[in-house]
């Protein structure tokens, strides 16, 4: 497989597999936007790929769909959900915390 690589049924699309924050990524080229996502174990880069494409075109189809019908889109941030009590906060995994000051109660 070369790198970039191009996958037959993704016209217009160009695919490049890089090493970010530690892992595996495929990195999508095409129509004026870049998509990452990373390759799950097990997962080819095609597959990974195609996977990326997919996701991206679900998501625009809904989002033209909700503009022809005149739809407001669930806005995902806005949603309220009750606090746990005593939860910490887990950092993801890309982040390094250098310092940390200590929660007051």
């Amino acid at each position: 497989m070369t790198n970039p690589f191009r996958i037959r049924w993704l016209q217009g699309w160009t695919f490049q597999l890089v090493l970010m924050e530690g892992k595996v990524q495929v990195e999508a080229h095409g129509f004026g936007i870049c998509l990452r996502t990373a390759v799950h174990p097990g997962e080819s880069p095609r597959s990974a790929a195609d996977r990326l494409v997919l996701a991206e075109d679900r998501r625009r189809r809904a989002l033209h769909q909700a503009w022809i019908k005149g739809q407001m889109l669930p806005d995902s941030s806005a949603s309220e959900l009750p606090p746990l009590d005593g939860a910490q906060p887990e950092p993801p995994d890309s982040l390094v915390v250098v310092q940390q000051s200590p929660v007051a109660a």
